[in-house]
């Protein structure tokens, strides 16, 4: 676990040393927020009420810079999996003391630990200027932390097992592309699950994408000891599927694996 933990301590320094690429997250998640506040602040506006489903306007909007916090801080490792194992560079990581898969869940870890922090203290500031008054509790923020932190785990987990999708696989884009949309829509990146219809909403709280986005946020503004309770044991149900599935797929790429070149 020292090892791991090198790993992503490395990976997370690296992060630091792209300035450019920062600046370009802060723009473009104020960007983000800035639309997003006008679209609710309208459609409060223009339906008379105070509340949906039990969300304040302000509650909302904090809601929503939270989820927006935890999808642009998604992995994106599986690019790196997928062009080592095309260009065959995948045997001079296999040469290093440490698992392939678990060595790529630290490093992502590392990448996505830096953009969270920098989208969260971004996204914080901009809901906080421009609403002057901030939702939750100190044990809601816990709370959003903590889930954060597995949901950011699991979201390694994904991106790892998307990129080994591309030993069968020419193009793993559309993986990526199918799992990210469902995190947008069934995830609640845009709406609580509870402005949802009922029967769908039943469904995708069985699903491990509201996980990611929804859960950690709700948990923020509408803090529930239950409700993070039955999160935690969710989140953790998944991840040990999830390494479980990446422990299977791995043994079974590795039959597959072909060196191209030295």
């Amino acid at each position: 676990m020292i090892r791991y933990g090198h790993v992503l301590v490395t990976s997370a320094r690296q992060q630091w040393v792209y300035r450019g690429e920062m600046v370009a997250r802060a723009v473009q998640i104020v960007l983000f927020m800035a639309v997003f506040m006008a679209l609710w602040s309208t459609a409060y506006g223009v339906s008379g009420r105070t509340e949906l489903e039990g969300y304040s306007l302000g509650e909302m909007i904090w809601y929503l810079a939270m989820t927006e916090t935890m999808i642009l801080s998604s992995s994106r490792i599986f690019n790196e999996i997928a062009e080592a194992v095309r260009a065959g560079d995948l045997a001079y990581t296999l040469a290093r003391p440490l698992r392939y898969p678990l060595f790529q869940v630290a490093n992502s870890l590392g990448g996505t630990v830096p953009r969270f922090l920098l989208n969260f203290v971004i996204a914080s500031a901009v809901v906080l200027v421009a609403l002057r008054q901030v939702e939750g509790s100190l044990a809601g923020m816990g709370a959003f932390l903590l889930l954060a932190a597995l949901a950011l785990f699991l979201d390694a987990l994904f991106a790892v097992l998307i990129g080994l999708a591309a030993f069968w696989l020419e193009e793993i884009m559309p993986v990526y592309w199918m799992y990210n949309k469902l995190v947008f829509t069934i995830g609640g990146l845009f709406l609580p699950l509870e402005l949802f219809p009922a029967g769908l909403q039943q469904a995708v709280r069985w699903l491990p994408f509201q996980l990611m986005a929804y859960a950690p946020a709700r948990a923020l503004v509408k803090f529930e000891p239950a409700f993070v309770l039955q999160t935690l044991a969710s989140q953790a149900i998944y991840i040990v599927i999830l390494l479980a599935v990446i422990h299977l797929v791995w043994r079974v790429a590795q039959r597959r694996l072909v060196v191209h070149g030295g």
